[in-house]
């Protein structure tokens, strides 16, 4: 029943930032669903609709293979942003994985699974994208999955050299930081996910692959915020334990609010 409740049990993570020159904005960031998209609290769409977002982002793993993808999209059609919806690929958009076999996505395959997403989602592979809101100016600049290499930075050099602009950066993996610190990227809010919160915790410790990485935001020098979120679904072992899934709105320029 524990592992059930902590699989499955969304909490929303709330997150205020000041952020000068914006209007009070709502921000949700979406990770790691590896096909799930209903909880014991709700579907998706509903635990993302009540914040009345301006923008979503979603950073990777949508599903765990392309049988789940269709079913994963309707629920993403259901969700509101007011200003947009943008996503970046992380390692299971390039590969999928039927139990413990996994399998790489040829070109075509590949090619398929992004006009799904090109439909319902702003697709960003080392691409950026700006919202005007009011008078402000946010950019967006998605990575596309470090995991594979494949991140590269190429931005507007007349926007850049304006510098006008809040700045989101989104990655899937949180070792993208290393390609930001060697380029000497700049940003305002880092999201990423990929680690699953290590999953499976024990005396708020986690264990295997991640253990290096924090959870959640934390200042940095480079990025303003790096934040790693819990993200949503399992992969490998079908279950979590002190490591609930997550969605996490940041609120900006907002009065405190809760959860």
């Amino acid at each position: 029943m524990l592992l059930f409740v902590h699989t499955l049990y969304v909490k929303t993570t709330l997150i205020h930032l000041t952020a000068a020159g914006l209007p009070p904005l709502t921000l949700v960031h979406l990770t790691d669903l590896h096909g799930r998209t209903r909880y014991l609290n709700g579907s998706l769409h509903r635990l993302v609709n009540r914040w009345e977002p301006d923008i979503v982002f979603c950073t990777g793993d949508l599903a765990q293979h392309r049988g789940q993808l269709p079913r994963v999209m309707q629920e993403i059609a259901k969700i509101r942003a007011q200003h947009g919806f943008c996503f970046v690929p992380g390692n299971y958009e390039r590969q999928e994985a039927r139990g413990w076999k996994k399998r790489a996505y040829t070109a075509e395959e590949y090619a398929s699974c992004k006009e799904q997403w090109q439909a319902k989602m702003t697709v960003l592979e080392n691409k950026e994208v700006f919202f005007d809101i009011g008078d402000a100016r946010i950019r967006v600049y998605g990575f596309d999955n470090s995991t594979y290499g494949n991140e590269r930075y190429e931005p507007d050099k007349e926007e850049k050299a304006k510098r006008t602009y809040w700045t989101v950066l989104l990655a899937h993996s949180p070792n993208i930081i290393s390609f930001i610190r060697e380029k000497g990227i700049q940003g305002d809010l880092l999201l990423t996910g990929h680690t699953h919160g290590g999953q499976i915790r024990v005396v708020r410790r986690t264990f295997g692959a991640y253990k290096h990485f924090h959870i959640g935001p934390k200042q940095d020098r480079e990025v303003g915020v790096f934040s790693i979120s819990r993200g949503l679904g399992t992969s490998r072992l079908p279950f979590r334990l002190n490591c609930f899934p997550e969605v996490t709105v940041y609120l900006l320029n907002q009065p405190q609010r809760p959860g």
